[in-house]
Parts: C-alpha cells; sequence; structure tokens
C-alpha cells in the first residue's frame, strides 16, 4: 500500500541504506586493496574506439581511471582474468571480439571467463543490422552485472533487431526466440495492432532515450535544404529508357508474386537507376542501354528534308510533346521528332511492332537518324575551340557534378577556409568526384568502408581536422559504410548528401557526424533529380513519418507498397509525374 511513512519508518530506512552504502564501500575498499576493480567492457566499432580513448583523455583526470585498450595488445593470448581485473574500463572492437573468441573458444578467452561489473555494447546496430548469425552470439555469452546497449538506431532494418537487444539484456521471456515471435514479431507482421503495441511498451519500459535536444550543452543550429537537379538532354532520355524496362521487370515480378524472391534482382535494378542520377560513368557499362543513332549526313535525301523542313518552320515543335525540338531526329518516313520522345514511343510499344507516332509505318531504332553535329567555334588562328579541362580533353560534368560544383564553389566565396562533406553510396561516384574537384580548386582527402582503421582511415580523420585556413577548401569525399562507424567529422560546417539514402535512419546518421557539440552552424544540403527515382525516395520517407503508413497491412504489403512507391508504379503518382512533365 502507497502513504506517508511514519518517523519510526523513515529512520529505520535510513539506518538500512547507510548499512548497505557502508558494506558496499568495504568491498570495494577491499577489492582495491587485492588491486581488483569493477571493471566495465565496452566493445566497439574500431573508429569509436578512437573517440572513447580521445573523450576519457580529455574529460578524465590523469590516474583517475585504469584503461586499457585491448584490441591493441599484441600479445593478447597470454593475457589472464587477473590480468584484467585490475582495470576499471577494458576497450575492444567487435571484430577482436569475435576474432579473439575464435581462435581460443569461449570456455578459454579470458572475456568471455571474466565476470564483468559491466558491459557497454556501443553503435550496437553494427551488430544487428544484418540480423542475428551464430557469431553474433558471442555477446550473448559474456557475463556481467549490468548491461547495456548504446545505439542511435535500435530498429534498422524491422522490429527483429530488438530480438538481439532483449536476448542480450536477458530480458525475459522476451529473450526467447519463440516468445519473441509468438507474441510480437508475428503479430506485427500480420498487421495485428497488439503485436505494435507491445514493441511499444517493451521499448518503453527497457530504454532510456536522449534526444539532442535534451543536451545541456546547447547545440549549433542546422539548416536542411534540398536542391533540385534537373538531368541534361542527353542523360534524361537514357534514365527515362532504362526507368522504363526496370519498371515493366519489377512490375512482372510483382504480378507474378516473385519479388521476394528475386530481390537481390529488385535492388540491383534500384542501385543503378540511383547511379544513373548522379553521373552516367559511375554505372557499370553493361547496365546502360546503347542508342547509337547515325548521323542523317549519311543519308542525302533524308538530310536534304530535315534542313527543308526545319529552316521553313514546319517542324518547329515536336509533335508528341508539343514543345521546341530538342536534339531532333528524322525517322526514315521523313518525320522528325525530339531523340527522347522518339526513343519513349518506340520503347513503349514493346512487345508488339513499333511504328512512326504520325503515319503508324513500322520503324525500328536503326531507321533514326540524327542531326549532323554543329560545326565548332574558331578563334583568330582559325583553330576549333572547346572548352577544356586541365588534361587538354573535353570537360563533359553530369547535372548532378556540375551542381554540386556551383555549390561549394559560392560557399567557398563566401568563407575560404570553410570545410566540406560530401556523402555518397557509391565508393566509384566519390572516386569520380575528385578530378573536377581538384580542377576547381578544392583540396580533397576520401574516407571509405575499405579503409583500415590503422592505416589510411585515422590519417584521413586527422589531417581533414588540422589543415589550417592557408590550405584550399577542403572537401572530404565519405562513403556509406565509412559513415555508419562512429567517425566524427566535426571539423567541418557544409554537408552535401548526394542522393537521398533508402533508410532515412542511417542518412541521418550520416549528418550527426559533422552536427556536434562545439561545432559551428552545420549547413545540409541535399542534391534531389527531378522526375527521378530519387524523388519518389523522398515522397517514401514523407509518407513513412505518417503513422497510418501501412496501417492493416502485412509485413509482405507494407514491402509491396514501398516497392510501387520507389518504382513509380503507384497510379497517384504516375498522374502526378504527367502532370508535371
Amino acid at each position: 500500500m502507497k502513504g506517508k511513512q511514519s518517523e519510526e519508518e523513515i529512520v529505520g530506512s535510513n539506518k538500512k541504506r547507510k548499512k548497505v552504502d557502508s558494506t558496499i564501500k568495504m568491498e570495494d575498499e577491499n577489492l582495491n586493496n587485492l588491486g581488483i576493480r569493477r571493471t566495465t567492457l565496452i566493445v566497439c566499432p574500431p573508429a569509436v574506439l578512437l573517440t572513447w580513448t580521445t573523450q576519457l583523455r580529455e574529460h578524465t583526470r590523469p590516474g583517475m581511471l585504469k584503461v586499457f585498450t585491448y584490441s591493441e595488445t599484441p600479445h593478447r593470448d597470454v593475457i589472464k582474468v587477473e590480468d584484467l581485473q585490475r582495470y576499471d574500463i577494458v576497450l575492444t572492437t567487435y571484430d577482436d571480439t569475435l576474432g579473439h573468441v575464435r581462435r581460443n573458444f569461449s570456455h578459454t578467452s579470458p572475456i568471455m571467463k571474466m565476470e564483468w561489473f559491466r558491459v557497454i555494447l556501443d553503435d550496437a546496430h553494427v551488430i544487428f543490422k544484418n540480423g542475428i548469425c551464430f557469431d553474433n552470439d558471442v555477446f550473448l555469452l559474456l557475463k556481467a552485472k549490468s548491461r547495456w546497449v548504446v545505439t542511435g538506431m535500435p530498429i534498422l532494418n524491422g522490429s527483429y533487431n530488438l530480438h538481439f537487444v532483449m536476448a542480450f539484456l536477458k530480458f525475459e521471456p522476451f529473450s526467447a526466440n519463440n516468445y519473441w515471435r509468438t507474441l510480437v514479431q508475428i503479430p506485427i507482421e500480420k498487421g495485428n495492432k497488439n503485436g505494435l503495441s507491445r514493441l511499444q511498451e517493451l521499448v518503453a519500459t527497457i530504454s532510456l532515450r536522449r534526444l539532442k535536444g535534451d543536451c545541456l550543452v546547447g547545440l549549433p543550429p542546422k539548416t536542411v535544404e534540398t536542391c533540385f537537379v534537373k538531368l541534361s538532354t542527353e542523360d534524361r532520355v537514357k534514365y527515362d529508357l532504362k526507368e522504363e524496362d526496370s519498371q515493366r521487370a519489377v512490375q512482372t515480378y510483382l504480378r507474378l508474386g516473385r519479388a521476394a524472391a528475386q530481390y537481390s534482382t529488385i535492388f540491383a535494378i534500384i542501385q543503378r537507376l540511383r547511379q544513373m542520377c548522379n553521373d552516367l560513368a559511375s554505372c557499370p557499362s553493361e547496365a546502360l542501354a546503347s542508342h547509337n543513332i547515325e548521323d542523317v549526313s549519311k543519308n542525302p535525301e533524308l538530310l536534304r528534308k530535315m534542313v527543308s523542313e526545319l529552316r521553313d518552320g514546319d517542324y518547329s515543335d515536336c509533335p508528341v510533346c508539343y514543345s521546341p525540338l530538342s536534339d531532333p531526329i528524322i525517322t526514315c518516313c521523313g518525320h522528325i521528332f525530339c531523340k527522347n520522345c522518339i526513343l519513349k514511343a518506340l520503347n513503349r510499344a514493346y512487345p508488339c511492332y513499333p511504328s512512326c507516332p504520325l503515319c503508324r509505318r513500322r520503324i525500328s531504332k536503326s531507321d533514326l537518324f540524327s542531326a549532323p553535329p554543329e560545326e565548332e567555334p574558331c578563334d583568330d588562328d582559325g583553330n576549333k575551340t572547346a572548352n577544356r579541362g586541365s588534361s587538354g580533353s573535353t570537360a563533359y560534368y553530369s547535372s548532378k557534378v556540375s551542381a554540386l560544383l556551383k555549390l561549394l564553389v559560392a560557399s567557398r566565396n563566401e568563407n575560404p577556409a570553410v570545410k566540406s562533406v560530401v556523402f555518397s553510396q557509391f565508393r566509384k561516384m566519390l572516386i569520380l568526384l575528385e578530378e573536377p574537384l581538384k580542377a576547381a580548386g578544392f583540396g580533397t582527402l576520401r574516407l571509405d568502408g575499405l579503409m583500415s582503421l590503422k592505416g589510411k582511415a585515422y590519417d584521413v580523420i586527422t589531417e581533414f581536422k588540422i589543415r589550417d585556413s592557408n590550405s584550399p577548401a577542403t572537401v572530404l569525399l565519405v562513403d556509406l559504410t565509412a559513415s555508419q562507424d562512429g567517425i566524427d567529422l566535426t571539423g567541418a560546417s557544409r554537408v552535401y548528401l548526394l542522393e537521398p539514402w533508402l533508410n532515412p535512419a542511417v542518412e541521418e546518421q550520416a549528418m550527426n557526424r559533422v552536427h556536434r557539440i562545439g561545432q559551428e552552424d552545420v549547413k545540409i544540403i541535399r542534391l534531389i533529380t527531378r522526375n527521378s527515382i530519387e524523388e519518389r525516395i523522398l515522397e517514401l520517407h514523407e509518407r513513412k513519418k505518417n503513422l497510418d503508413f501501412g496501417k492493416n497491412m502485412n509485413q509482405r504489403q507494407i514491402r509491396r507498397e514501398e516497392l510501387s512507391i520507389i518504382m513509380g508504379l503507384c497510379s497517384s503518382r504516375s498522374t502526378r509525374t504527367e502532370q508535371t512533365d
């Protein structure tokens, strides 16, 4: 029963509390006299390990805590449990823990034999982001009085990610897989509201949530802007054709109920479309359809007709899109269209016989002819000129690369010492960016997930932070895998997201690598290609923010709906796109 305590009860409880405190103090003194401490094990990714060592050194008095970095010890096989008991904190990484256990087996490894006072799994989402596997069960066997899981993304791919948390925290009965599936996972997959309510209650019970706004120290202001990019005419033609082929393929998989079986194929299709929005050069050559159209100059009769029609003004507008001709193409039947329009018309006719949109004569892509190339301008000496890069070759950049360069130059003009970070999921795209950035006078550094912690990755992060104002404006190119490893990029104040990511939580985490305490004003710019898969990914993000998304649908139906939105197979989206065009 709840009620007001009497004075005798208060005195008794105080005496009892003092007795417990004195007992604990005596135990701690006895342990310290023996050189044994309440040791905490911290397991984290390699990049976070550097942050832990730096923060402990900066925010604790010398000698206050004894810290041992287990993963940096060359002869780990000779370490005993008694050695670990003499430290307050033991730092190690997930990979080193797994590797050491594999070599020594769990019953002989000192990490597994040690009775830890506390075990902390930092950035724990790196364990369960691909589901629980046999190796990850090693962390469930760690012996500890207290267990913590620290992560910014407790649910990365789905609600099943939380089962590992339940199992590690020993939160019974939900730590058992059969209970978890019966009471939570299966009801959620079937769209049962009871499963979602149980999940919400569980998370509220076991979690201590801290938002950035809860900090005692104020964070710098953060602004997020979206810059829309329009594809060039040539890139638009290739993208539209590839997208239409991709939509037909995905629609076939959905109609036949084979979307789950063909998941890897569908994911590859989505990735190719996203790469094309960045730069066609970042796509594998076999992924791009070839549409080499013969020059009309080799057909004198069609050439004369094309010149006559364009000169007389009869074909000032395309008969398909009713807009001024862009990259005109003449057919063997003598009709002139925009290149994009006629290729889309022929492509849409598949599998039927393609025909001319005007006279309905059967034609193929081999019956198309392009206008002759324009003469290049000449200088005073009669030599042809062109826009050339530093190497002497013609410099051509994709629409998104050109937009990025324009934004970076404007930021540099405003503040020459500004440092910027460019995030992309595609490593090849980051490599392609290095040359145009250097040509524009920027200093570049690149950080990707293939760089080892003890090698170039640590040197890159350090160099990026210490570059002074006398150096050229620096741009750090970071890929998706590196941005998930707890890196600290507070040296920058400008962030550019080259493409929207399928998982908005990962995108938010990448932003937070720069937006931290002690930082200046942070400006984040998303680059989005108009009328493309990127706009639809943003649309999906917005719809997911609405709590009604996925209501009364099971997990399979939700995945189908998400896929339809991303590929533009929803009727509402198709109508809106046609109106926009």
